[in-house]
């Protein structure tokens, strides 16, 4: 990559050239569509900051300013995103990719890729599809299946680590080194850009799929960037070592988190952010290979994340896993011909960005599909008015069990809840219902544990109001009677706004 000396461009150019097709779209009636997909990247904990180009270059196109994930855990929220369906319509009672059935035909014949395949798109992806046991049949050292809806990938097989790494690279198994050039963003960056560069060349509309591993743990920084920031420390938000007696088991049962635990976190913190240097890195060298094509105008970029994180909110010293906005909060950003420059303020979630992309490669969002578009919403030129009906978005998770950080639990098997998150113009909540059937959930009206808050006036979701005074009983049985609608759907028809 130009702006990573260190780092050589590897030689894959011909062989991604080689699995590009002549097209059948004539170059130039579409646009190219690049997805930046991190692992992690929260908004609460300034988690956007250290990509300053990235910031800078987004600035001038839109924002969803309330966009959340539908699922705040890796796997589960990746299957959501590659599918616009909603979790529980890939839910599996045997474990699997954190309890998504994602290693079948069905899933596979669904992905984004597919469909924009079927646009005329010449795709690739570049990093983490998926967590290890949901890419495995991708990654097997011989028969390999290949990864669905994809002309050209280098996938991730393992997790976890930023040196050492092992992908399948169109169907080929990869191992790599430790050595600088090894660098697990950089080497996903210099595929990236090989595509992109064969995609051009030949004249072709592309869709990359970008999706780095950083700044998830160990969020090992680039050797380049390892002293970085050592002056940050992780915010201390109000909600910070704070004991919320009012919430449910996995937090009021907290312990205080030590000074040595608050150090631990404040490190990671910092090696976070300098994970996301390189992220950065890889944004500057995709806009000047666009400049050098001519392509910058005729390009969207989107970027968000699978999901947010936490470093001492509650007490928790990190992860994500809980229905909070530091954890469900991400940002989403987009780029390119015919925006509506600045903030948008409906309500948006993850199983609506793969039915967006096809809309804006000029597709229509199939039926099978749970999300529904908001490009209309982006554009300048929309007549399109006010959508008052995107004012909310439903979340499902499903325990992982007992997982433990630092000490801390942060997940326990009572932490399986369905919730909803309502923003409009009078009123800004998160509702959240509680389960102990961890592996069946139903979506029963058997609840154990509830929680409100109204965002507007308790940012950090610190108060409960449940079961309180304060409590609007009137919508907590409107938005009770409305998750459970939405926690079933599935399909355009049944999953209307």
């Amino acid at each position: 990559m130009a702006s990573l000396a260190l780092i050589c461009l590897l030689a894959v150019a011909a062989a991604i050239a080689a699995a590009i097709a002549e097209s059948a779209v004539a170059p130039g009636t579409k646009p190219n569509i690049i997805l930046l997909f991190n692992d992690d990247q929260d908004i609460t904990l300034g988690g956007t900051t250290p990509m300053a180009f990235t910031e800078k270059l987004m600035s001038t196109g839109a924002t969803v300013d309330n966009f959340f994930v539908n699922t705040p855990v890796c796997c589960p929220s990746r299957t959501t995103l590659l599918s616009g369906g909603y979790p529980h319509n890939w839910h599996t009672t045997t474990g699997g990719c954190m309890h998504m059935n994602v290693m079948n035909d069905q899933f596979r014949q669904r992905t984004i890729g597919i469909y924009m395949k079927a646009l005329g798109y010449t795709t690739g992806q570049f990093g983490k599809l998926l967590n290890p046991n949901g890419v495995a049949a991708y990654c097997a050292k011989t028969n390999a299946v290949p990864v669905p809806g994809f002309d050209s990938y280098l996938t991730m097989c393992n997790d976890n680590r930023y040196f050492g790494n092992t992908f399948t690279s169109n169907g080929t198994f990869v191992e790599k080194g430790k050595d600088p050039e090894d660098y697990l963003t950089s080497v996903i960056g210099n595929h990236s850009l090989d595509f992109i560069e064969a995609s051009l060349q030949a004249g072709r509309p592309f869709f990359a799929y970008i999706s780095p591993h950083a700044p998830h743990v160990p969020a090992t920084p680039a050797p380049w960037y390892a002293d970085k920031f050592s002056d940050k420390q992780a915010p201390r938000t109000p909600n910070y070592n704070y004991s919320a007696a009012d919430h449910h088991y996995v937090i009021r049962s907290q312990p205080i988190l030590t000074s040595k635990e608050g150090n631990e976190s404040d490190a990671l913190f910092r090696d976070r952010w300098r994970s996301l240097l390189s992220v950065d890195d890889i944004t500057k060298d995709v806009v000047s290979l666009l400049e050098k094509y001519d392509q910058v105008d005729n390009t969207y970029i989107l970027w968000t994340s699978d999901h947010g994180f936490q470093l001492g909110q509650f007490r928790l010293p990190s992860c994500k896993l809980q229905p909070y906005d530091h954890d469900i909060r991400v940002p989403f950003r987009i780029k390119g011909p015919g925006l509506k420059q600045g903030s948008h303020s409906f309500v948006a979630s993850m199983v609506d960005v793969a039915p967006t992309i096809i809309e804006l490669g000029g597709g229509t969002v199939p039926e099978e599909m749970d999300g529904h578009s908001f490009a209309s919403l982006l554009m300048s030129d929309s007549s399109a008015p006010k959508d008052e009906t995107r004012d909310r978005m439903t979340i499902e998770y499903w325990t992982l069990g007992n997982v433990i950080r630092y000490g801390h639990y942060i997940d326990m098997p009572n932490n399986t809840y369905i919730g909803i998150r309502l923003v409009n113009d009078t009123h800004n909540y998160l509702y959240v219902e509680y389960y102990q059937d961890v592996k069946e959930m139903k979506f029963t009206d058997k609840g154990f544990e509830f929680e409100l808050f109204d965002v507007s006036k308790d940012p950090y979701q610190m108060k409960n109001l449940y079961g309180t005074p304060e409590a609007d009983d009137q919508l907590v049985t409107e938005l009770h009677e409305y998750l459970h609608k939405q926690v079933v759907c599935k399909g355009q028809e049944e999953c209307k706004l």
